[in-house]
């Protein structure tokens, strides 16, 4: 059954109605079905106070267990984070300090916490924009035991091959540590079949379910070897036994949830929302068929968006292939600001961004989600045809 694109897009973001929003890449907006779940939370708190702790706490697991078919793992190795940085700080202090590598673009939050507690790394290089096989095994060392790599690349939407990447690492004794926050909730991952050991992403940007949730996964096999290293009264067996002499911690990931503490019901719950829209309206009961379409309707949208400014005077720094583009279309321009500002002054929203070490913001960053269409495409367009370079 074919998806109506544009009655999604009416009938669950109404924001889309008063701007031409081209930005998930630093957050999508709300859509009705996220927004109606914390409302109803907040609701709930306000009228009735804490009597449905259980009801909120079954429709959390619930949604981890969406989330766990979602990536093809078991539900209790699915736990929730307020963020990618909180994730990376329990990975950073589960793992050996060795070696790592990462990309030279990756995100901050992928990298700071390793390199402030001294865990040594190395920088790999791209080709072309693109971090491929060959660039990694340049920079590997035989100290190297750890790659971190987002799945998509914040700043110009480079998509990796993730069965590639994990076959190499199986290969090469390396753990992999995913970030997938410009892919989670729009591209297809499968944690099995991509060998993946350690996947995190906040819930923010493309599944657009507001800020204060995350997503942290982590392989059995890897905590049977160690610990959990973060935990709180929740993480151990019967924890409303408030016997402070239980440290019988439950050594899998859900027993990190919000670092073994309450959780955020709100942002949680909101999450549930966004995951139920993916799942019934657009996977029509398979969360995974929802988001096989949602990555083919992106591909589509970047394609049309590519097709129609490549004889425009702007360098593409964007990977142009199908196999390694994502929701990213980031284009280079050194009149970047005065076009960002006229983009503005016509209520399109993208972001400008400039290289890690550059004085001046030469980047356009457009990022299409599911909920945009040929419209806000040809709006653009419209802009950066009448703009004098």
């Amino acid at each position: 059954m074919p998806i109506e694109w544009e009655q999604i897009r009416n009938n669950y973001f109404p924001a889309m109605n008063s701007h031409t929003y081209l930005m998930a890449a630093s957050a999508s907006p709300m859509n009705k079905i996220a927004y109606k779940e914390g409302l109803n939370y907040l609701n709930t708190m306000l009228n009735h106070g804490d009597i449905y702790y259980e009801q909120f706490k079954e429709h959390v697991d619930k949604n981890r267990e969406t989330i766990a078919q979602y990536i093809n793992c078991n539900p209790e190795q699915v736990a929730f984070v307020p963020n990618v940085s909180a994730g990376m700080n329990i990975v950073a202090r589960l793992l050996d300090k060795e070696e790592f590598i990462y990309p030279s673009i990756e995100f901050p939050a992928s990298v700071h916490i390793f390199k402030r507690l001294g865990f040594p790394s190395r920088k790999i290089e791209p080709t072309k924009n693109k971090y491929l096989i060959k660039n990694i095994t340049k920079v590997k060392s035989k100290s190297t035991k750890i790659l971190i790599h987002s799945h998509v690349q914040s700043l110009n939407g480079f998509r990796q091959n993730l069965t590639k990447l994990g076959a190499y690492c199986k290969e090469n004794g390396l753990i992999s540590v995913i970030n997938s926050t410009q892919s989670f909730g729009s591209f297809e991952i499968d944690v099995k079949r991509d060998n993946i050991d350690i996947m995190i992403s906040n819930t923010l940007k493309w599944v657009g379910s507001g800020y204060g949730a995350g997503v942290l996964y982590i392989n059995q096999d890897l905590l049977n070897e160690k610990e959990i290293p973060i935990s709180g009264w929740l993480s151990v067996l019967d924890p409303f036994e408030m016997n402070n002499e239980n440290l019988d911690v439950i050594n899998h990931p859900q027993s990190m949830d919000t670092f073994g503490g309450c959780p955020n019901y709100g942002a949680l719950l909101a999450l549930r929302g966004s995951f139920n829209l993916i799942m019934e309206k657009i996977g029509l009961g398979d969360v995974r068929n929802g988001i096989r379409r949602i990555q083919e309707r992106i591909l589509w949208l970047t394609e049309i968006f590519l097709d129609k400014i490549k004889n425009f005077n702007f360098n593409i720094i964007s990977p142009l292939e199908p196999e390694f583009r994502s929701g990213i279309i980031t284009i280079e321009h050194q009149k970047a600001e005065k076009i960002y500002n006229s983009l503005i002054k016509n209520n399109i929203y993208i972001t400008l961004k400039k290289y890690p070490t550059a004085k001046k913001n030469t980047l356009l960053r457009f990022s299409f989600n599911y909920y945009n269409n040929e419209d806000d495409i040809e709006k653009v367009v419209r802009i950066l045809y009448d703009l004098e370079y």
